[in-house]
């Protein structure tokens, strides 16, 4: 019980935001001592662990204003939006092969070092739906960087060329011509393009939740 104790302690700090490994200590032993005390009386396991914690949330509450969970979460599908809408609007403005061959790797880089920096620096806040924001960000960029990785690497021989464009919201033409090929003649392939739809679905999904989480927070500091 005192595990189920410590981890309801843990879970309401993480949701107001408290760090503070003192204070859970301190609450961890004042509720273990309250429930021994709620069985002596005669009250069942689960009747003396809710009277235990009864007042946790209260005084975590006069600690610090809750903060959303799902913050992180939306700022990385704002990030993932904007990012994925540049490489699109980038298609009408640059050389396609040139500017994505750069750009998709460094996005997947940043997103690795993102979680690098999570894993270090929200150590002891740790959300699941953080990672799985992360992964499949990641794994977006990463098919993506895959599907086009030969065009990036195009096999050059005198007289050939390829042109790679990009046909809204989801779908890269890629043509190639060789020297053999007559005028106008192209080999063409697509590609299936997921950054912005993955990026859009995270975001929308994301910005319900957050101001699902913030109403909640409005109507608790009411109540407070």
């Amino acid at each position: 019980m005192r595990e189920k104790i410590k981890n309801y302690v843990r879970e309401t700090m993480k949701n107001y935001g408290v760090n503070d490994g003192k204070l859970a200590k301190e609450l961890v032993s004042a509720c273990c001592d309250e429930y021994e005390m709620q069985l002596s009386n005669g009250v069942g396991e689960e009747g003396a662990f809710n009277a235990s914690v009864a007042n946790i949330e209260e005084i975590v509450k006069a600690k610090v204003s809750p903060r959303n969970k799902f913050t992180f979460a939306l700022g990385m599908g704002v990030l993932a939006l904007f990012l994925s809408a540049m490489e699109m609007i980038a298609s009408l403005l640059v050389r396609n092969i040139e500017f994505y061959s750069v750009e998709i790797p460094v996005v997947w880089l940043g997103l690795g070092v993102i979680l690098i920096l999570y894993l270090i620096f929200k150590r002891r806040s740790y959300r699941w739906f953080d990672f799985i924001v992360l992964g499949v960000l990641l794994l977006s960029w990463f098919a993506t960087l895959y599907q086009l990785l030969g065009v990036f690497l195009f096999n050059y021989t005198p007289g050939s060329y390829n042109d790679l464009n990009f046909i809204f919201p989801c779908i890269f033409d890629y043509r190639v011509h060789r020297e053999w090929m007559g005028e106008g003649n192209y080999s063409t392939t697509y590609f299936f393009y997921s950054n912005f739809l993955v990026s859009f679905a995270i975001f929308i999904t994301a910005l319900v939740l957050f101001m699902r989480q913030k109403f909640r927070i409005k109507t608790n500091l009411f109540n407070k």
